[in-house]
């Protein structure tokens, strides 16, 4: 009897997460996620109640929210950013070494196959990325008295965002060399974050940097959005929007990954 399609994606997304978890990107990563969890403990550390500039006592606690605001936001970024780098080639991977003509063989779903390779890889960037995170966020709330919910909502903008800038890296990953879609991911997640930052801000934009605020995924956007509580201010766009869009992409780069994947010819090689 023939497997489900809903029984295969969930044996090759095991297969997937043992593979993305046995990879050196993998451990680099997660040693990267590590340093930047205490380079972020001891940016925390150094916050104090007050302290005196110019002769003159200064309290501190009025920058708290602005300093938690960019701090998580940058976190939350380059856990995207991760997220992407490991995705990037976790199925590209599987072409030059055989193993994709082994699993659809089987037979599978072209479908099925690239989607459980895209699952394992955010599972691990997820973990990875959780820890990262919620250690963020419990040094804001213990040192800097900061609440946690828009640190949760923040991390569900991440999540998303992680979803699209996989997917769109695995993507550009069955078309371009390796290294280039590493650069290409941090390169389009810085980009996409400073026109997101520049169009919340009220500054004027060259159109292509418009279009990116306007039509790329927000991942800029929908962080700053949620973590903005924490600052007291209100930021000039649509939580909904730019909810709606985040969930949009995030279907939209995985059902383009799929129609990618169905017209790329397996039987290639690559270095």
């Amino acid at each position: 009897m023939r497997p489900s399609p809903l029984a295969q994606f969930v044996a090759l997304a095991g297969e997937s997460v043992r593979d993305a978890v046995r990879r050196r990107i993998a451990i680099a990563l997660a040693a990267l996620s590590l340093l930047s969890l205490l380079a972020v403990d001891s940016c925390t550390a150094c916050g104090s109640g007050s302290f005196v500039v110019n002769g003159q006592p200064f309290d501190a606690s009025r920058l708290f929210g602005w300093t938690g605001m960019i701090l998580y936001a940058l976190v939350a970024l380059w856990s995207v950013a991760l997220s992407g780098a490991l995705a990037s080639d976790h199925l590209e991977q599987t072409l030059a070494d055989g193993s994709a003509l082994l699993a659809l063989a089987r037979p599978v779903a072209r479908g099925t196959f690239a989607l459980a390779r895209l699952a394992g890889a955010l599972a691990v960037s997820f973990g990875t990325g959780a820890v990262l995170l919620a250690g963020t966020a419990f040094f804001l709330r213990a040192r800097y008295g900061l609440a946690l919910g828009p640190a949760v909502l923040a991390a569900a903008c991440a999540a998303l965002s992680a979803i699209a800038v996989g997917a769109l890296a695995m993507t550009a990953s069955l078309f371009l060399p390796r290294l280039a879609t590493i650069a290409l991911v941090f390169a389009g997640v810085v980009a996409i974050a400073a026109s997101n930052v520049a169009g919340l801000a009220g500054a004027e934009l060259a159109p292509i940097w418009e279009a990116l605020h306007r039509f790329g995924p927000p991942i800029g956007s929908g962080v700053a959005l949620a973590v903005s509580a924490w600052t007291g201010r209100e930021l000039p766009a649509s939580p909904g929007l730019v909810l709606a869009r985040l969930a949009l992409w995030a279907t939209f780069a995985p059902a383009l990954l799929t129609v990618a994947f169905r017209r790329v010819d397996l039987g290639r090689a690559r270095a």
